[in-house]
């Protein structure tokens, strides 16, 4: 009779699936398989615990985002539900990036009137748009936000047509 290569493993978390062994010495596989059952939750498990704690980890920030904001007296950005959730946090980290380097930056600039003017920018799809490349620099999300706003106009793309 030949040893199986994918024995049932009994996970922690109490589920149960058949794992492939094969590159596991046959002597080896039952230990194997206990040691993985003991150890280890199943995939499922693992999967909706990191969900859990990724969203979790958003609220937290959106939370700090809103507080930001209120501190700031930003105003309340439009778009969809979702568009706003996440460039409410997209803002949080640009503008407290630009506070952060507002000292350090060769180059001195005032961090309050940064901020002034980001509260004409209330679109959130604009703060997706342009301020999520990781390539950005202090010095690009400067030039991007003061030049966003044209006497109280948003300009909305550099095509004159």
């Amino acid at each position: 009779m030949a040893i199986a290569t994918t024995p049932s493993v009994q996970f922690k978390c109490g589920h149960s699936k058949a794992k492939g062994l094969s590159s596991t010495p046959p002597g080896k596989r039952k230990a194997k398989a206990f040691g993985l059952g003991r150890n280890f939750v199943c995939f499922r498990c693992f999967k909706a615990s990191r969900r859990d704690e990724f969203d979790k980890h958003n609220q937290d920030q959106l939370i700090q985002a809103q507080g930001f904001d209120e501190e700031h007296g930003l105003p309340e950005l439009t778009g969809s539900d979702r568009q706003v959730r996440w460039s409410t946090t997209v803002r949080y980290q640009v503008l407290t990036e630009l506070i952060d380097a507002a000292e350090t930056q060769p180059r001195p600039f005032d961090a309050e009137q940064i901020i002034e003017v980001a509260k004409a920018l209330v679109r959130a799809g604009w703060w997706l748009d342009n301020t999520n490349d990781k390539d950005l620099d202090v010095d690009d999300l400067l030039t991007l936000i003061t030049t966003a706003v044209d006497e109280d106009n948003l300009v909305a793309t550099e095509n004159p047509f």
